[in-house]
């Protein structure tokens, strides 16, 4: 009676741990089909699909090793799982593989990996009956990608820029406490008004978000991935809203050109332009219009923290597919939309100024025209000028001098003199 054939079992590997070298790395058994890669680095503590251009037959299992030059690894069963490429596969979407041919997806955990180091990674299958050597050995020079300190490494980036822009936005006389006052987000995006900015935060967290995931697929893949259309339009969103807004600060916050003209004539401002001191900024300007509470602003804010962790849950691997539904596209844009029409409608105290300050101007122009037209001549001196226009015209001028500039330092926290109240006749 012949003897009966065992069959194989594919659950169980024909290399034992002790034989890595002579059965994997000596080259002695037959060259399998070619490894693809649908990444330059293969990252671990995560499942990651190896295409191998050979057609995918069942029952075949795929087994898989590490070489590290003076140590290898071989994975556990459970950790090379061996199915059937589909058209829905990345590696077949990007033309690596063919529809039925064979993907390995492999669990790796992070141990694995040190920083970057190289590997040859190895790919076979066992010949039957169990026991003998591989049939066929595939491998391939990759790069292991550690996922906890590409985390760690994206971390400290995030932390580097943000305080390199406290740095480059530092004052000569800052200390050390005075500085790290000066990282509170409230204060970094700061206005022209030297009030938090919603809109410059939101684009500043958008942006060091998407940074934070590109930067961690390029560590743990070694490739740039494209932007989805929805992240493109959040940003933009942001992005447009905070130009919008510091142009609407700019025009609403700033006094015209011939008022400041005439101001700086008269020694009410200096000739220096003011820098804004965004010391006072706070996490109470996201969220109030001059002081009283803003539920567009609060609604902005709140949205823009659920998409920011939607982003980030959904995770490096699904930039380029990651969509934010329209809905809350809808309310993030409505609430720009009138967080910015607030801003447009609403008056301010410069707004006020501008108009009192051209009163001012109109009626010391009409002071002088009088005197002149009294005298019929050119008048030499406010002295002079006083009884041709009359004293309670003068008086009256001057008590509208003080109204105005009390609104003035309301408004600038300067301090007129009695003596710049003075028209100027000549």
């Amino acid at each position: 009676m012949p003897a009966a054939v065992t069959p194989s079992d594919p659950q169980k590997q024909c290399v034992g741990a002790n034989e890595f070298a002579v059965e994997l790395r000596s080259g002695r058994n037959p060259v399998g089909a070619a490894i693809v890669l649908a990444t330059n680095f293969l990252p671990t503590n995560q499942h990651v699909d190896v295409g191998v251009r050979a057609a995918f037959v069942d029952g075949v299992r795929y087994f898989a090793g590490i070489d590290y030059g003076d140590e290898t690894y071989l994975f556990k069963r459970q950790d090379a799982v061996t199915h059937r490429a589909t058209e829905s596969d990345p590696l077949v979407q990007k033309h690596l593989l063919e529809p039925d041919q064979t993907i390995v997806t492999l669990n790796m955990g992070d141990d694995l990996a040190w920083f970057w180091s190289r590997v040859d990674l190895y790919l076979y299958t066992c010949n039957s009956p169990v026991g003998q050597s591989p049939w066929r050995v595939s491998s391939v020079s990759v790069r292991l990608s550690p996922y906890w300190f590409s985390i760690f490494a994206v971390v400290a980036e995030i932390l580097i820029l943000y305080v390199w822009i406290g740095f480059a936005l530092r004052k000569q006389d800052h200390t050390l406490a005075s500085f790290l006052r000066a990282l509170n987000p409230a204060q970094v995006s700061a206005g022209p008004d030297g009030k938090g900015s919603l809109s410059t935060f939101q684009t500043l967290a958008f942006s060091l978000s998407v940074a934070a995931l590109i930067t961690l697929l390029l560590l743990q893949t070694g490739t740039l991935v494209d932007l989805s259309g929805s992240i493109l339009t959040l940003l933009g969103i942001s992005g447009i809203g905070a130009t919008i807004a510091k142009g609407t600060d700019s025009q609403r916050n700033t006094l015209s050109a011939d008022n400041r003209a005439w101001l700086l004539r008269r020694g009410w401002i200096p000739m220096a332009k003011t820098v804004v001191d965004p010391s006072n900024a706070t996490w109470r300007d996201f969220f109030t219009t001059d002081g009283v509470f803003d539920v567009y602003r609060y609604q902005s804010f709140i949205f823009g923290l659920v998409v920011i962790g939607g982003l980030i849950a959904a995770g490096v691997n699904q930039l380029s597919t990651f969509v934010v539904p329209n809905t809350i596209l809808g309310i993030v844009g409505l609430s720009q939309v009138v967080y910015i029409g607030g801003k447009l409608v609403t008056p301010t105290n410069i707004s006020d100024l501008n108009a009192a300050i051209a009163g001012l101007r109109t009626d010391e122009q009409k002071l002088k025209a009088a005197a002149v037209a009294k005298k019929q001549g050119q008048v030499a001196s406010l002295a002079e000028a006083i009884p041709l226009i009359g004293q309670d015209v003068y008086d009256e001028y001057r008590q509208k001098a003080r109204d105005v500039a009390a609104i003035f330092s309301d408004a600038t926290g300067i301090i007129i003199a009695d003596a710049s109240l003075e028209p100027v006749i000549i």
